[in-house]
């Protein structure tokens, strides 16, 4: 599971028929309402692949589909796992951390800490997954300042290792992945203020 950090949903500025690809998306041809982009779909039978596709060569090979494109254009997105999720809604002061959480890698979920008797099994520190960081929406000020914030007083990550849970290893955390991860929610904070759309996540 992962949590996804991105801007509020906005109704379509334009649709348009693609494979999917981000580039061919791009570049097809901008439809004002869904009838008229459904109208331009090929009929079946063999097509070229789509201009600025990724893989040209299996794209004629797939069906092409209706998408609807943000009228802002393509909007950031900054994805992380559960755990991850958990330790930057701490350093954003979503939640509130566990006082003997302060560097580890958080619990996924009950079903994911159910058994720390098993040899290896990291000791449960960090406490439940939270529902705050399920799903929330903040105006992007305000999300934008808890991120500079956290950038300014967030000692260099260091890292931390990996381990196993059962038969099931639970990824670690690369030294200075938290920095990177805040200056990522950073530009998507400061895209959506530009835009005066709040930042959303889950």
């Amino acid at each position: 599971m992962s949590v996804t950090f991105t801007a509020d949903w906005r109704p379509a500025g334009h649709f348009v028929v693609s494979c999917g690809c981000e580039r061919a998306t791009a570049l097809a041809p901008r439809h004002d309402t869904y009838e008229e982009a459904l109208a331009a779909l090929p009929a079946t039978g063999s097509r070229d692949p789509l201009p600025g596709c990724a893989m040209p060569d299996i794209c004629p090979d797939y069906p092409l589909y209706v998408h609807d494109v943000d009228p802002d254009g393509d909007i950031p997105e900054v994805n992380v796992s559960e755990p991850n999720a958990v330790r930057l809604a701490e350093l954003l002061g979503l939640l509130a951390p566990e006082p003997s959480a302060a560097d580890t890698t958080p619990a996924l979920s009950a079903t994911a800490r159910e058994d720390r008797s098993l040899p290896g099994a990291a000791p449960d520190t960090a406490g439940p997954w939270h529902a705050a960081c399920d799903a929330g929406r903040l105006p992007a000020g305000d999300f934008l300042g808890r991120v500079l914030v956290a950038l300014a007083l967030t000692p260099e990550d260091s890292g931390v290792d990996g381990y196993w849970s059962g038969r099931i290893h639970m990824g670690g955390r690369r030294a200075g992945y938290l920095q990177h991860r805040l200056a990522e929610l950073r530009d998507l904070a400061q895209w959506c203020a530009d835009r005066s759309r709040d930042v959303t996540w889950g």
